[in-house]
């Protein structure tokens, strides 16, 4: 069994290569580098490419000539996105449109003042929020996205350094527990909280049913909001057509504001996108346990 071990696949330097791509070839030819890339990385990450090939047929029922030819277009995917989350870092946000789907509900929630939870997953590329959230809000708030990737803040440095700080900050989980103390006093801010939850792993876990089969998923961010009683949204950003993004913002209350409530909650919500975005869920590890480790 392979749970996630707090590690995506890039570095800076990946970054600074497509980065290069992007200011001297263009969108299109950083693009045209990816089917390469996803190419290697189909026969060369066997058990990574089983893993998206059992996501595909055996809880989306593709066949199994249409999951294979799925593992290489979910490679193609997750490299669009971070080109075009550097794309956008870099300078290029006018070379993509936008449709916000419920962003009101995002300004409801700051206007609030009273801080939340904002649940989304490993799906699409909610990473290039980080450009918008300066543009939803009149008011300054702080919104942390609370991350695993022991990478990110490499990498958030380097782009940053760039770009310089947006209103997304990042609160990284180590095993110290200090981000303990970082998410305590954001809710005491009254600030917002990102959690992409849908992962599992070592350490405290519920369970649900998603796409069929019982997975498992770190018990903290559903409890956090559970306790707190925070307002709850669940939102995606999902790559389209023609460089084409729609931003989803949905708001939860649940009846009586308990974990496994918000949990169901949250697996049917990212159930009905996946299913409509099958490419572009990127939990490439064995999320059903389905393998020997």
């Amino acid at each position: 069994m392979a749970d996630w071990k707090g590690q995506s696949k890039g570095s800076i330097l990946g970054y600074k290569i497509f980065i290069f791509f992007i200011k001297y070839l263009g969108l299109r030819a950083s693009y045209g580098l990816l089917y390469f890339v996803a190419f290697y990385f189909v026969f060369s990450s066997y058990t990574t490419s089983r893993n998206i090939y059992t996501y595909y047929h055996r809880r989306l029922n593709y066949s199994k000539f249409k999951a294979m030819m799925s593992i290489f277009t979910s490679y193609v995917q997750f490299g669009k996105t971070l080109i075009d989350r550097v794309a956008v870092t870099v300078g290029l946000k006018n070379r993509f449109t936008f449709e916000f789907d419920g962003i009101k509900n995002i300004k409801a929630l700051i206007a609030q003042g009273k801080g939340g939870i904002i649940f989304t997953a490993h799906i699409g590329n909610f990473n290039i929020s980080r450009s918008f959230f300066t543009e939803i809000s009149d008011t300054e708030i702080n919104i942390h996205m609370v991350v695993t990737d022991t990478e990110h803040e490499q990498i958030k440095n380097y782009l940053n350094s760039i770009t310089g700080e947006s209103k997304l900050k990042f609160i990284i989980v180590k095993e110290d527990l200090s981000h303990i103390f970082l998410i305590n006093k954001a809710i005491q801010n009254n600030e917002l909280l990102v959690f992409a939850a849908d992962r599992s792993g070592e350490g405290k876990h519920l369970k649900e049913l998603f796409l069929g089969k019982e997975a498992q998923f770190f018990q903290g961010p559903f409890k956090l909001a559970a306790q707190k009683k925070l307002p709850i949204l669940f939102a995606y950003i999902m790559r389209e057509k023609k460089f084409h993004y729609h931003f989803y913002a949905r708001p939860f209350i649940p009846n009586n504001y308990n974990a496994i409530e918000i949990l169901k909650g949250y697996t049917e919500s990212l159930e009905n996108m996946v299913k409509e975005y099958p490419h572009q869920w990127f939990n490439f590890y064995d999320f059903w346990k389905e393998y020997k480790s």
